[in-house]
């Protein structure tokens, strides 16, 4: 009998984002004239700073049209090798970076390199929606572990099998905003050393992060050693659609970790690397007034969200997320206030069993068309 074509199991089983998948909901509903208020996007809605456009523009003029070095351009690798050091406190060489196409191609690129099939991968959820597909589509099988406001590390290393390599760790947490503790990061390390594991670290929004202070595992003395951190211009700069992101990897491995490079995307372009390089330069100028917006829209936010029945809401300690919790089903209420009244939120459901009862919500939208969304939530309610 002839065999009939197919796709991979890989990727027929994989599941959607959901948050792509509203987003493109709301492209639809925008698209046949309905006014929608999003507060679902995971864009930080911030125009790309003019200088970081003429920067690349400026390279394509002067010829940068031509393959880049696969690891990246490396005046870009050392200074994202410098702000590490700045946030983190770990002296970084140019050579422990890669260059990547947006920050889950660096996830994607570690787990490549980590990941054997059938090897399993602890994720903590609520977490974002891309861990668990990125991991399976390296081979290996995402141990989902519901823990909402911390890390229950005994419950990780009750998880910990013969098959264990990795965790994947995210700080701030996407979706609740929570930046993990140091108490919290240290346990990890140990855990990790203890059982030989590697740790993915997603950093992409410590940029966005309100308080003085945020613990990493590479800033410990023993984690830097076997920790791949994952970061991005995106959330940063509002440069989502330029798609540069970087991954910093444990001392040694840059050359085997960077061959999924050369078979895959083989670079970034090296006038968007002139972009980069452009935004870290103008970090200290325009960063803090992003953080400071993010933060007063999350505290307004969040206090005119707790005041209607059946929400509770606090404001988070970085990024531009809140993540209410709500009295009813989250799915349901999602579907209802974006058919009823055009508000578009993503269920907290959609980042784990550990969200359900919550909605993820963003104040990345402009000042005006937040307050409409969240009058029209006030006067709805839950109903």
């Amino acid at each position: 009998m002839k065999r009939q074509r197919s796709i991979s199991r890989r990727v027929a089983q994989l599941r959607p984002s959901a948050t792509v998948e509203m987003t493109e909901k709301v492209r639809a509903a925008r698209a046949s004239g309905r006014r929608i208020f999003s507060l679902a996007s995971g864009d930080p809605g911030i125009p790309t700073d003019p200088r970081i456009i003429e920067a690349a523009y400026d390279a394509f003029k002067a010829g940068d049209t031509r393959y880049a070095p696969v690891l990246g351009e490396p005046r870009l690798r050392a200074a994202l090798a410098a702000h590490e050091q700045r946030r983190s406190g770990v002296l970084f060489k140019e050579d422990d970076i890669i260059v990547t196409p947006g920050g889950k191609f660096a996830l994607l690129t570690a787990l490549m390199g980590v990941v054997e099939t059938g090897d399993e991968v602890l994720v903590p959820e609520p977490g974002w929606v891309s861990y668990g597909p990125c991991v399976e589509l390296c081979g290996g099988k995402p141990v989902l572990l519901p823990m909402l406001d911390r890390l229950d590390l005994a419950a990780m290393e009750a998880a910990v099998t013969p098959a264990t390599v990795a965790m994947i760790i995210n700080s701030p947490v996407n979706p609740t905003g929570r930046v993990i503790s140091r108490e919290e990061i240290d346990g990890l390390v140990e855990l990790a050393d203890r059982h030989n594991l590697w740790i993915i670290f997603d950093q992409v929004y410590s940029d966005l992060v309100h308080g003085p202070s945020f613990p990493s595992p590479q800033g410990t003395g023993k984690g830097r050693a076997f920790t791949f951190v994952v970061d991005s211009f995106s959330k940063t700069f509002g440069m989502t659609g330029w798609r540069l992101g970087h991954l910093a990897v444990p001392p040694g491995l840059t050359k085997p970790i960077s061959r999924f490079m050369q078979h895959s995307v083989y670079c970034v372009p090296g006038a968007v690397q002139a972009a980069g390089l452009k935004a870290l330069e103008l970090y200290d100028e325009v960063v803090p007034g992003y953080r400071a917006m993010f933060r007063r829209r999350q505290g307004d936010a969040a206090a005119r969200l707790d005041a209607v029945a059946g929400i509770r809401c606090t404001a988070p300690d970085a990024s531009f997320y809140l993540f209410p919790a709500v009295d009813t089903d989250d799915r349901a209420l999602a579907a209802r206030w974006l058919d009823q009244l055009d508000v578009a939120t993503v269920p907290g459901s959609a980042f784990g069993s550990a969200g359900a009862g919550h909605l993820r919500l963003s104040v990345t939208a402009s000042d005006e068309e937040i307050d409409e969304a969240l009058r029209r939530i006030a006067a709805a309610g839950l109903a």
